[in-house]
């Protein structure tokens, strides 16, 4: 098991899932063009997210969801024969659950959909999917006809994904709309939507272990503790990767000098700020219905980018008032025994004011401010641990379980942020004369830039999810 853990490990770090993978609604339309009409096979792959949040409407009567559902689906349909829009109405709908990760069920809604049409001669038809606009997700459209010839078509003829039960691991696909050439005459096809067995979403190893240890009927302490290990591994690999700006942390450590005291205040506060995040979106999501998780994550990462870059700045401004001063004072390059940590406020009389700023305290403010930025988007794969253990009546176990994932974070923050600062120090030692104070000033310089460069990118890039 630990070596499987170890496996997962390396898997998670080099093949990281779909950022999203929990939240998303994916979704399917397999056009049917006969001469009477386009008929279309709709397929809706819920993931545990958005799963949980219907789950009791579905249970309490799931006929009338999916009739619901599909009514729905089929008024965000369009469908348009030869330049006129034709109404789609519902011809069969049915829902079922299908186990996911963490213990939390995956939806699986089918619609039956019929747009009624003759086509008697060489006739344009265009389809557009906009059910479920606002949800990121897999969207594809395919198209055969019935009886029909394609002579042209914008998309496939067969489905990439197996109707959304096999999705291929290599690419996203986002298509919502299809154009179609068809005139009458062909094959006779089978009737639309059948085949499909239980879907895989990409997730790695890792993830998967540990979210299938809060579903475990049997959970013994020894396999609580296993899991506990696992979270604490698997935040930790969560440090490692790209994204959070946690990289960027660790560059301020370096350039502003940090102390081990330094790097447990940052790695904190991401620890605290994470856990709050995963357990706030936990009751959001338990309790609202309409809650679009995509959105908000699009939101965390523009005030993420924008609170780092405003800390980017700060450390600009500073390495340049460092750089001014630095002439005057030699002696100062190396730590000092006593406490820096709070005059981020308040001055200490004229003489003593020059050499703290030459030493480039590092501002609490802006440690918690890098922390903050840092734990402030959870990680989906917590989300569903936590909501799974809830659904399992075992939410003690899922916080501590998310509480391990922000601790582990934390620790590999700390380690990374440590082996830097101890490098840069034997850096200096090594490098003396005029090319060491050269590095000395062009190092805060270029690690200020860095950090406010990579926030206002990350901005942009969230904003992109807004829009």
């Amino acid at each position: 098991m630990i070596a499987a853990a170890l496996v997962g490990l390396t898997l998670a770090v080099g093949v990281p899932a779909h950022p999203l993978g929990n939240f998303t609604v994916n979704q399917y339309a397999g056009l049917q063009v006969s001469t009477v009409g386009v008929d279309i096979d709709h397929v809706v792959d819920m993931a545990e997210l958005p799963a949980f949040q219907v789950r009791d409407a579905v249970t309490a009567s799931p006929e009338t969801w999916a009739s619901t559902a599909c009514t729905t689906v089929a008024s965000a349909s369009s469908v348009s024969v030869g330049g006129a829009a034709v109404p789609v109405a519902v011809t069969r709908s049915s829902v079922a659950f299908q186990p996911g990760q963490g213990g939390l069920a995956t939806l699986r809604l089918e619609c039956g959909l019929r747009a009624a049409a003759t086509i008697s001669g060489e006739t344009e038809v265009t389809y557009r999917l906009s059910a479920y606009d606002d949800r990121i997700g897999w969207r594809e459209v395919d198209a055969i006809g019935s009886g029909t010839t394609l002579v042209s078509s914008t998309v496939p003829a067969q489905s990439v994904s197996a109707r959304l039960t096999a999705y291929p691991t290599d690419q996203a696909l986002d298509v919502r709309t299809a154009r179609l050439v068809v005139r009458p005459g062909g094959p006779v096809a089978g009737p639309a939507g059948v085949g499909g067995a239980a879907a895989t979403r990409g997730v790695d190893q890792l993830t998967a272990a540990f979210t299938s240890f809060v579903g475990r009927p049997d959970l013994t302490l020894g396999l609580g503790l296993i899991a506990i290990l696992l979270a604490l591994v698997l935040g930790g690999a969560h440090a490692f990767a790209p994204g959070h700006g946690k990289t960027v942390l660790a560059a301020y450590l370096v350039s502003e000098r940090g102390s081990l005291r330094h790097a447990l205040v940052v790695a904190g506060t991401v620890t605290a700020t994470h856990t709050a995040g995963v357990l706030v979106l936990g009751v959001v999501l338990t309790t609202s219905l309409t809650f679009a998780p995509d959105q908000l994550y699009a939101w965390l990462g523009v005030l993420s980018g924008l609170l780092l870059a405003g800390v980017g700045a700060a450390m600009l401004r500073r390495a340049r008032r460092t750089a001014s001063l630095a002439a005057d004072h030699h002696h100062h390059h190396h730590d000092h025994p006593h406490d820096h940590d709070h005059d981020h406020s308040h001055n200490h009389g004229d003489g003593h004011h020059h050499h703290h700023h030459h030493h480039g305290p590092l501002r609490l403010r802006s440690l918690v401010t890098m922390g903050f930025a840092g734990g402030l988007a959870p990680s989906p794969s917590a989300v569903v641990v936590l909501l799974g253990a809830v659904a399992l009546g075992r939410t003690w176990f899922g916080v501590l379980l998310v509480l391990g994932y922000g601790i582990g974070m934390a620790a590999a923050l700390m380690l990374i942020g440590v082996a830097l600062a101890r490098w840069r120090g034997v850096l200096e030692r090594k490098v003396a004369g005029r090319t060491g104070s050269w590095l000395r000033r062009a190092v805060p310089v270029a690690t200020a830039a860095l950090v406010l460069f990579v926030g206002l990118g990350l901005a942009a890039r969230s904003v992109t999810g807004i829009i």
